[in-house]
């Protein structure tokens, strides 16, 4: 079983949901911000603690993910914790051509355009290619 953590734009929080639930009808846990931090909680400490536990990180990319400084930091511990990093292209054209040195070497997954099942094979794939 894989406990993947969620790395997305608040805007993008549709997305985010969907991925989740077909993550868990796969017998996937995810980590998702909004669902599993509880009112007084610190968000830096329940995310550092849920990126540690964390198997990959799924990096869900917008135009507005690209600019969002939770998401940078997400990416960020996510290396330095030297997990799998998924990049997930939900939104904007071009976007590959804007991703962050961090992400520009790494395959990605563009799901513009595709069915939640079709992303969801692409990431299991690559879910279980981790090492």
């Amino acid at each position: 079983m894989y406990n993947v953590f969620i790395s997305y734009a608040h805007s993008d929080s549709d997305e985010a949901q969907r991925l989740v639930e077909s993550l868990r009808a796969q017998n996937v846990t995810g980590f998702l911000d909004r669902a599993d931090i509880v009112a007084g909680d610190v968000i830096s400490s329940d995310v550092r603690s849920a990126l540690k536990q964390s198997t990959a990180v799924i990096v869900l990319l917008s135009p507005r993910a690209l600019h969002s400084q939770w998401v940078q930091f997400e990416i960020g511990a996510a290396e330095a914790l030297g997990k799998k990093i998924v990049p997930v292209i939900v939104s904007g054209e071009h976007l590959e051509e804007q991703l962050p040195d961090i992400l520009r070497d790494r395959m990605w997954i563009d799901a513009r355009g595709r069915s939640d099942a079709e992303v969801i094979r692409d990431v299991e794939h690559a879910l279980g290619s981790s090492t």
